[in-house]
């Protein structure tokens, strides 16, 4: 890491223990965390070559946001911890996304929990994918993304179409995932202290809400523990310092013995959803240029295995 990347950084991670850790350990409500991630997304601007379009997909409240000549398609699932982000905290990402991309991001927002618990974000991501197949898109032109928690929801669509035998999208994409709500992996306390941004109070907070009356570790809500076969390319990446870094890697290591094709990114030094700020971190401007060439990369292998 350069000097300049290594100051910027640093002072990134201070502002995110101030502004975004220590909120999280006090026992304040949870519409005030929402409504503070809501604020603290004014940060960050939507790349401008984008354009941004509210619509609803299934009768579900999202955003088109598109490159000027879109070739594929992103249904992206915003994180959150379960309970709180939107289109508005994630918009800035899936512009980038869709730039870099050649790609039209369709950013949900699902509903939330504690008040709607599994399956209620599964069902509107159900209602998307089939509003765009409606619309003729095909599967193949599809790539599945999701950051933190949105990551389960992308993954659970995922697992959803193959048990009823439906296409499945080009890919997978997965920043920062967050799949096992038991938060049992070692890196959870491990990384306690190096992480600046997430604790594990608030991941429980948000499992509990999610999970409902579903027990922790049941594979349909901590996608982690679920039968993995039959999935299509994924690419995962996750930061060295933060604490759901064994979600990552454990998740990568079982979905290759499950026979899918991974490729599992580790920044050094990075904390969680640290793309978000790629136009101070220039790790995260390179990790956003990998998340864009897997999407190329995948929907072109669609495109040539059709024509063949």
């Amino acid at each position: 890491m350069k000097p300049l990347e290594f100051f910027a950084a640093t002072a990134v991670k201070a502002s995110l223990r101030l502004s975004f850790k220590l909120p999280s350990r006090l026992p304040l409500p949870l519409s005030v965390l929402r409504a503070a991630m809501e604020q603290g997304a004014l940060l960050f601007r939507p790349h401008r070559e984008a354009s941004i379009e509210r619509l609803s997909l299934g009768g579900i409240d999202a955003e088109r946001i598109a490159s000027p000549q879109p070739e594929r398609a992103i249904l992206h699932f915003h994180g959150g911890a379960f309970f709180a982000g939107s289109t508005h905290t994630h918009r800035a990402l899936a512009s980038e996304l869709a730039v870099r991309g050649e790609a039209e991001v369709f950013l949900i927002n699902y509903r939330l929990a504690p008040e709607h618990p599994y399956p209620a974000a599964l069902h509107d991501g159900l209602a998307a994918w089939n509003t765009l197949l409606a619309q003729g898109y095909a599967p193949a032109d599809i790539v599945l993304g999701g950051d933190s928690g949105g990551c389960a929801h992308a993954l659970s669509l995922a697992l959803t179409l193959r048990d009823r035998g439906q296409p499945l999208p080009a890919g997978i994409f997965m920043i920062s995932p967050y799949l096992d709500m038991t938060l049992s992996n070692p890196s959870v306390s491990g990384n306690k202290h190096r992480d600046p941004m997430v604790t594990a109070r608030a991941l429980r907070r948000g499992a509990d809400g999610y999970c409902g009356n579903l027990p922790l570790r049941d594979p349909r809500v901590s996608p982690l523990f679920a039968d993995l076969h039959g999935l299509p390319p994924l690419l995962v990446q996750a930061g060295s310092e933060e604490i759901l870094l064994d979600d990552a890697t454990l998740f990568a290591e079982r979905a290759r013995a499950a026979g899918a094709e991974v490729d599992c990114q580790i920044f050094d030094g990075m904390w969680h959803n640290f793309q978000m700020f790629n136009s101070l971190i220039a790790t995260a401007d390179h990790a956003l240029d990998d998340v864009a060439w897997f999407v190329r990369r995948v929907t072109a292998q669609q495109e040539l295995a059709a024509v063949a």
